[in-house]
C-alpha cells in the first residue's frame, strides 16, 4: 500500500480552516442512489459504523476537485483501468488495484485516463463520525467551479436503476468492468486461507483477524503476494466470524503496461524523466500485430536488446482497415493488445488513432512526447525514409525480417489450404 505525507503548506491550510470545526451534518441514507457529478457518478455500496465503501464511475479525461476531508481517511483502489490521483504539490499514478492510503487533512483528487474507469473509495471513519457526511470536505481547486465546503450543491441525487449499484451488505459476486468483487463470510481458518491464496486484494468489511504479526480491522487490506499463488500468511480469525471484500481480474498482473491516452503518456515520460533515480533507455515500435507470429516476437526481442523500456504502439483498427482492407484485422485492437501485453520484453503498450497515413502525425506527436532512444522497425523500412516523416529522431534501428513471416502471408496461405480442401 502506497501512503501520502500531507505537507507542511497543507497541514497551515487545514489549521487554518474552520470547516473541520463545524457540527457533523445529518446522517444521509445513500444506499440504492446514485449521485451523478459534472465528471460522471458514484454510490455507496457498504456501510458500517467503521468504513463506508463507494463505487466511482468516472468519466474519461474528467476529475474531481481537489479536496480534503477532516474526520475521516480515504483508501483509493482503481477497479477498472488506472488513474491519476492528483496530490497537493504533484501527482501520482495508481494502477489497477494499487491501493493508496490518503490520511485526513491531505488534498487529493481523481483524475480518469480512459473510458469506462471505476475506481473504488473507501472511507475509514474516525472518533468523530461513524458515517458519510459528504460535507465534510474543502476543495481547493475544481476545474467546475463548485462550492468550496458544500457536498450537496453539485450533486443530482436519483434512485438507482435496477443492475446499476452494488449492495455488499450481503454475500455475492459483483461484476464492475472485468474486476469480480466477491463478498464472503468466513467462521473457519481454511475458508479465509483460501480467500488469501485466491484474490489479488481483500478488504475487510466487518470483524477482527490476525495476519503476520498484526491485528486487521474494517477498513484493513490483505496483498496477496504475487510470486507466491501458494503463498499462506499466518493467519487467524479473531471474531467469530470476519466478513471480506475481495478483488480480482485476470487482467491485474499486466494492467500496469498499458498507456490509456496521451495525457497519460505525458504523465509518465515525466515521471520517468523528473522521479525516477536513474535515467533509462527507452525505445519505440509500432505495428499492426494483427496475427501474432514468430517475426513479430523475434523482431520485438531484438529491438528490446536495444533498450532498457520499450514501447510498443499497436495501431487502432480503422487505421488496419484503410490499410489493409475491409477485411482486417482479423483480431481486434482489445484482443491484440491483450496478446501483446502478455510478453515481459514489452514494458508498456498504447493504443493509437493515425488519421494521417502519409505523414504519420499521430505516431510524430507520441514520439515527441517520449524523445525516444531509439526507434525500432523492420529493415522492409528506409532510415532515410522514416526521417523524412520523423525528423526529431535521434537513432533508428532496423531488424531483420524472417522470411515468409507475415501477417499477410499467413492469411494468404489460409486461403490456399481452404480452397484446396476437397469438397
Amino acid at each position: 500500500m502506497h501512503f501520502v505525507e500531507k505537507t507542511n503548506d497543507e497541514q497551515v491550510i487545514c489549521t487554518n480552516s474552520r470547516i473541520g470545526m463545524r457540527e457533523n451534518s445529518q446522517k444521509i441514507d445513500y444506499m440504492k442512489k446514485v449521485n451523478d457529478k459534472p465528471w460522471g457518478k458514484e454510490y455507496l455500496a457498504y456501510q458500517n459504523e467503521h468504513v463506508g465503501i463507494w463505487i466511482l464511475h468516472v468519466d474519461k479525461g474528467q476529475e474531481t476537485s481537489l479536496h480534503c476531508h477532516f474526520k475521516k481517511d480515504t483508501i483509493l483502489v482503481p477497479l477498472c483501468n488506472g488513474f491519476k490521483i492528483l496530490l497537493y504539490n504533484t501527482f501520482k499514478i495508481l494502477d489497477m488495484f494499487e491501493l493508496l492510503y490518503v490520511p485526513r487533512n491531505t488534498f487529493h483528487g481523481i483524475h480518469s485516463y480512459a473510458n469506462d474507469s471505476i475506481l473504488m473509495e473507501i472511507e475509514v471513519y474516525t472518533d468523530q463520525v461513524t458515517y458519510t457526511d459528504k460535507n465534510d470536505l474543502l476543495r481547493l481547486r475544481d476545474v467546475y467551479g463548485r462550492d468550496k465546503t458544500k457536498y450537496e450543491t453539485s450533486v443530482e441525487e436519483r434512485t438507482s436503476n435496477e443492475g446499476e449499484t452494488m449492495n455488499f451488505h450481503s454475500p455475492g459476486r459483483f461484476h464492475l468492468g472485468k474486476t469480480t468483487v466477491t463478498v464472503t463470510r468466513v467462521t473457519q481458518l481454511d475458508e479465509l486461507h483460501s480467500a488469501v491464496r485466491s484474490y489479488e486484494r481483500i478488504c475487510i468489511l466487518q470483524g477482527k483477524l490476525f495476519h503476520n504479526g498484526s491485528v486487521l480491522t474494517s477498513g484493513s487490506f490483505i496483498e496477496r503476494k504475487a510470486t507466491k499463488r501458494d503463498w499462506v500468511p499466518e493467519c487467524s480469525l479473531l471474531t467469530e466470524h470476519v466478513d471480506l471484500l475481495c478483488l480480482s481480474n485476470d487482467d491485474h498482473g499486466y494492467s500496469h503496461k498499458i498507456i490509456y491516452s496521451m495525457h497519460h503518456l505525458v504523465d509518465l515520460i515525466y515521471v520517468h524523466n523528473n522521479v525516477q533515480t536513474c535515467a533509462s533507455k527507452i525505445g519505440l515500435t509500432s505495428g499492426c500485430f494483427d496475427i501474432l507470429h514468430d517475426g513479430h516476437i523475434t523482431n520485438l526481442k531484438r529491438g528490446k536488446e536495444q533498450c532498457d523500456i520499450l514501447i510498443v504502439c499497436i495501431s487502432s483498427d480503422a487505421q488496419i482497415r484503410r490499410i489493409k482492407g475491409s477485411s482486417r484485422p482479423i483480431n481486434e485492437i482489445a484482443d491484440r493488445m491483450r496478446m501483446l501485453i502478455q510478453f515481459d520484453f514489452i514494458d508498456y503498450i498504447m493504443a493509437y488513432d493515425e488519421t494521417d497515413d502519409i505523414r504519420e502525425t499521430e505516431l510524430d506527436n507520441i514520439m515527441n512526447v517520449i524523445k525516444p532512444w531509439v526507434w525500432i522497425k523492420g529493415s522492409d523500412y528506409r532510415k532515410e525514409d522514416i526521417l523524412k516523416k520523423h525528423p526529431g529522431l535521434q537513432r533508428i534501428f532496423l531488424t531483420d525480417i524472417l522470411e515468409g513471416k507475415s501477417t499477410t502471408s499467413i492469411i494468404k496461405r489460409s486461403q490456399l489450404d481452404a480452397n484446396t480442401v476437397p469438397k
